[in-house]
């Protein structure tokens, strides 16, 4: 199986410490990350209604670092660009001639590197190398339709594509409904 996927979400990650000395221990710094997109692709191998994948791609985040202490704070807001890399499993839970259901467990580490805030130093605030990473482990529920007979044979070799949808255009032409590749 050989395919693509997109996902967003939003995760609202958060974390606040003390800065340490030689810096000024007054002074709190605070990274969140807002919302994550990957676009991967995804090799696989299908037994009967089961995939194994793997996944790889580029990411993108919403980040901002504050540093703030009881006088003032200064927000110093990136969008991140990195690399996202995994493993997966994909099980055809229920199968119809109207379409699938599948259930998905994936894993996915994503690595932005270090990046610079607060970069030149604003008021007082030091500037802050952030090194930013996830792992995320999700469980999924996929549906898969079938909406002609010819999409069905295009791309039933596709275990585990989520929505055919993002491959087939539905079309009216002349009172039936007709599917074509993008």
């Amino acid at each position: 199986m050989l395919g693509f996927e997109n996902d967003a979400s939003w995760t609202n990650q958060h974390g606040k410490v003390q800065d340490l000395p030689p810096f000024n221990v007054g002074v709190t710094s605070g990274t969140r990350e807002k919302w994550i997109d990957m676009f991967r692709g995804r090799v696989g191998y299908a037994l009967d209604q089961f995939l194994i994948y793997g996944t790889a791609g580029i990411a993108f985040a919403g980040t901002e670092v504050t540093v703030s202490n009881q006088v003032a704070q200064v927000t110093s807001s990136q969008t991140r660009t990195g690399l996202a890399a995994g493993l997966g499993g994909e099980w055809a839970a229920y199968v119809d001639t109207w379409g699938a259901v599948t259930l998905k467990l994936e894993y996915v580490h994503v690595d932005f590197g270090s990046k610079r805030y607060v970069d030149p130093p604003i008021s007082g605030a030091v500037t802050r190398d952030v090194r930013l990473t996830d792992d995320i482990v999700r469980a999924g529920v996929n549906v898969r339709f079938n909406w002609d007979r010819p999409v069905v044979t295009k791309y039933s070799g596709c275990a585990g594509s989520a929505l055919p949808l993002a491959l087939a255009v539905v079309q009216r032409h002349d009172g039936a409904l007709a599917a074509h590749r993008r």
